[in-house]
């Protein structure tokens, strides 16, 4: 497979991003002590301005891009969901889209068309809503 355009990377990525916006699945760690020391207020860390934050995502072309997800074909379906908002389950992985593709049942060759595929329809639908 050709390597993405920026800009189409981009737009996945910030799909991606949008996908984890939410509330916790988990409660918020407590903000006083739990012992008889319950009016222990934890100081400020003064490191979170060091914290890089990824820009907060376009929701309007998140939406495009996920509603292009939903009408996809099983297969490239689950190959772009594994590409961009679970890429961190195989990132690592020395065998790379290889590692990808037995994540989500798929031979290495059915995985890279799948992917051609969801960038293709993602794609056709940026050049849509720009003519």
């Amino acid at each position: 497979m050709n390597a993405i355009e920026k800009w189409l990377d981009f737009e996945l990525r910030n799909w991606s991003r949008w996908c984890w916006i939410g509330s916790y699945p988990h409660p918020l760690p407590p903000r006083t002590c739990g012992s008889l020391e319950g009016d222990y207020i934890p100081p400020p860390w003064d490191g979170m301005d060091l914290i890089v934050r990824p820009p907060p995502p376009n929701e309007v072309n998140a939406n495009l891009v996920d509603k292009v997800w939903r009408n996809l074909p099983e297969n490239p379906k689950k190959v772009l969901r594994m590409e961009y908002p679970q890429r961190h389950l195989w990132e690592g992985a020395i065998s790379g889209h290889r590692a990808a593709a037995r994540l989500v049942g798929l031979s290495y060759r059915k995985y890279m068309d799948a992917l051609v595929v969801a960038v293709d329809r993602v794609r056709k639908a940026f050049d849509e809503i720009r003519i």
